[in-house]
This record gives C-alpha cells, structure tokens and sequence, in this order.
C-alpha cells in the first residue's frame, strides 16, 4: 500500500486500484489479479472433492458415520467436516483412491497401539498384535478394538467388522475374513472407549 497524494479526495476502487484514507493521510493499492477458477490445478480439487463426497454418502447410512461424527467433537462442526479435512488428499481426480494409508475413520485422544502389525495365513485367519503404552495402560486398557475392513476391489464400501470382541489388554486378536484372489485387504483399526463416545486415531495395515 503506497501513501499518495489525493488532492481529489477519491475514495474507493478505480479500475484495479483502491483508494483509501488512514490516520488522515491517503493510501492507494493494487488488486490482484483476476483469479482463473478452471486452471488445471483447481479442476483438479474439485474433481477430488466431489470423490470424496461420493465415498462419504456411501459410509453414511452405516455405523462409521456415528463414529465420524463422534469423532469430531471439538475438532469439527461434524462428521461429515473432519471426513472431508481427513480424508481429501487420499483420492484422485480419476475417481479412485490413490493412497489407502492416508485415509482416516476416526479420531481422538485415546492411545494409538504401539508397534501394530497384521498378517493372513491361507486360511483367512487374520492376527493382530500390538503392545500398550504403560502410562495408557491403567486408563485405557478395557478400550475395545475396533476394525474397519476396505477390500481393494470394493474399494468405496468400508465395512465395519462386527464379531470382534477384544479388549486393549489382550495385544492381540484373531478373526477370519474372506479375500478373493489377488485381492489386498485394508484394514483400520482403532479403540473405543468402554462407553462407546471416545475414540483414538485409526491405524492403516495393508493384507
């Protein structure tokens, strides 16, 4: 912004610059330029985001929407809002997903498991292990695992799994899962507290 000397006492926009008055003496500045809203770069975010939007209408008639929504007390203005803050980057503009690892289906205070890792044998048992944080521990230890499984070819239809009931104290469960051949198998998996509204951050395991 340029002190000028306003003998006119013009005030307020000519052409693409704006004339004002501060502390009696007179301003002038530039407006930027005319912002292009269909570059590549935006037509891009916005194909991302309407992506986004359709993976969020699928999961919004099934329990993760209450887990989003739960999840974004204090953090968000709703489930729907910490999705979309969480989750924009992990989808392309082609309509697919383009990194699995960045998605996120629930947030919060509760510890995370230290050192969590998940294989399948070739009998479609699944075994989680994990270790607890001890200063956690005494607080926490009757969370509730919680796992949310992604198969690769129905990749827009998250799928709460239902049957596992395994307590943080345990640092392992075992549970079976169909997979067809050649199919990877994305799993997130986080703790619920015992009364059903705290959550922590979802982990990515990749089967």
């Amino acid at each position: 912004m340029a002190l000028v000397l306003n003998e006119f006492g013009i005030r307020g926009r000519v052409g693409n610059v704006v004339f004002c008055k501060l502390n009696g003496k007179s301003y002038m500045r530039s407006l930027p330029d005319r912002i292009d809203p269909n570059t590549p770069k935006q037509q891009e975010v916005r194909s991302r985001f309407r992506v986004a939007v359709r993976f969020y209408k699928k999961i919004k008639e099934t329990p993760l929407k209450g887990i989003l929504d739960l999840s974004a007390d204090k953090i968000c203005s709703s489930g729907y809002a910490l999705f979309m803050k969480k989750n924009l980057k992990a989808f392309r503009a082609n309509g697919k997903i383009g990194d699995f690892s960045q998605l996120h289906f629930s947030a919060g205070k509760r510890q995370q498991a230290y050192n969590l890792q998940g294989r399948m044998d070739d009998q479609g048992m699944v075994t989680l292990d994990w270790e607890n944080d001890e200063e956690a521990y005494n607080f926490e230890a009757a969370d509730r695992l919680n796992v949310i499984v992604l198969p690769s070819n129905r990749s827009f239809s998250p799928k709460l799994l239902e049957g596992v009931e395994v307590l943080r104290v345990a640092e392992k469960a075992i549970f079976p899962l169909e997979r067809g051949k050649g199919v990877r198998i994305h799993l997130y998996c986080f703790f619920e507290s015992p009364d059903g509204k705290r959550f922590s951050n979802s982990q990515y395991i990749k089967l």
